[in-house]
């Protein structure tokens, strides 16, 4: 019997991506997965049928639970990787709430893939930053005593030990996906732009700099979308085999090294100086008030956001998608070495973008 896999947030730069790597890179057939793959516009069905290879688009709207559980009982999925919010229980919950109805009906092991994000586990919800957090350490046990001063983060920073719990509830392996600052074009057919290089893009050109948010040059875990891509496909590999941790042993930190706010700020301020003629420049001032509520004008958040947005410390480690054969390609020297072109591109496909002081 093959195993009917659903991926969500096909016309999102993680999904999407995942979906093109899912497609050409993967072999469905020698593994015998049925894709399919959820989009939330008629229109994307024919976005998807172009991209080629064997994936089955269903119209649906993550939003509405009712929808997302019939679509996942009615096509029997026992694999649901969500690539849509981080942020959201009421997201994960239908899903688990139907692969347990799939388990039942088909007496097979299920399984639920969460993409979180690397933020919850740094320094903006009160991880210690003294050493590196391994994914392969008591992960659930060290954010479950963590205490988030930021009331944003305060939200959310629970939401991943919530979902393994819900799922261990329901009899459903819960593996946990915390993807850190990624880059890189997209390969699929929707957005192809990330959000954090694209912050520190957006800043540049309204305000013509970029400045030093943090007292500290803060540094943050990194992952090209290539490596990231590839990260899913070995865990999903890793499930197929029934090898993969899961519950409160499946947390998957996609990391290949750090980078410096600061450096990383530079880069991009003199890849925009060079594109309209200017010289370049050797330091970042010290954000004031004011430059803080002129980048949360940008950004369109609080000036408390600002920090959490480009800046903070995430030291993370990521081994235990490692140890089930995934080998990242693209490291710090690979993303500094691509400024110039990564902005080009961020400049090229961010359209909603208007008011530039730098092109």
């Amino acid at each position: 019997m093959s195993t009917a896999v659903l991926l969500t947030g096909a016309s999102g730069y993680l999904g999407g991506s995942l979906l093109v790597h899912l497609l050409h890179k993967f072999d469905l057939e020698s593994r015998n997965v049925k894709l399919f793959t959820l989009v939330r516009k008629p229109e994307h069905v024919g976005k998807v049928q172009e991209l080629g290879g064997d994936v089955t688009p269903l119209v649906g709207d993550v939003q509405d639970a009712e929808g997302i559980k019939k679509l996942i009982v009615d096509n029997s999925i026992s694999v649901v990787i969500e690539t849509v919010d981080a942020r959201q229980f009421a997201v994960a919950k239908p899903c688990v709430e139907a692969l347990a109805i799939v388990k039942e009906k088909l007496d097979v092991p299920v399984h639920f893939i969460h993409t979180s994000g690397a933020k919850m586990f740094s320094s903006h919800v009160g991880v210690d930053q003294s050493a590196f957090l391994n994914d392969d350490d008591n992960v659930y046990d060290t954010i479950a005593k963590v205490d988030a001063r930021h009331p944003v983060m305060k939200q959310f920073v629970g939401l991943n030990n919530q979902i393994i719990d819900f799922a261990e509830s329901k009899d459903v392996r819960a593996y946990i996906v915390a993807p850190p600052m990624v880059y890189g074009p997209g390969r699929g057919f929707g957005n192809k732009i990330s959000i954090q290089n694209v912050a520190l893009v957006r800043v540049a050109r309204a305000l013509g700099q970029l400045y030093q948010v943090d007292k500290t040059d803060t540094i943050w875990a990194l992952m090209h979308i290539d490596d990231q891509a590839a990260l899913y496909a070995t865990l999903l590999s890793g499930i197929l085999r029934l090898e993969a941790p899961y519950g409160k042993n499946g947390f998957y930190f996609s990391e290949n090294g750090t980078f410096g706010w600061r450096a990383l700020s530079l880069a991009v301020i003199n890849a925009l100086r060079k594109r309209n003629g200017l010289d370049g420049i050797q330091e970042l001032p010290v954000a004031s008030e004011q430059d803080m509520i002129a980048m949360g004008q940008v950004l369109q958040c609080n000036v408390g956001m600002i920090p959490v947005s480009i800046a903070g410390n995430c030291l993370i480690r990521g081994n235990n998608a490692r140890k089930l054969g995934w080998v990242p390609q693209h490291g710090v020297d690979h993303l500094m070495s691509n400024v110039d072109d990564e902005v080009a591109f961020i400049v090229k496909e961010d359209t909603t973008f208007s008011g530039s002081k730098l092109s």
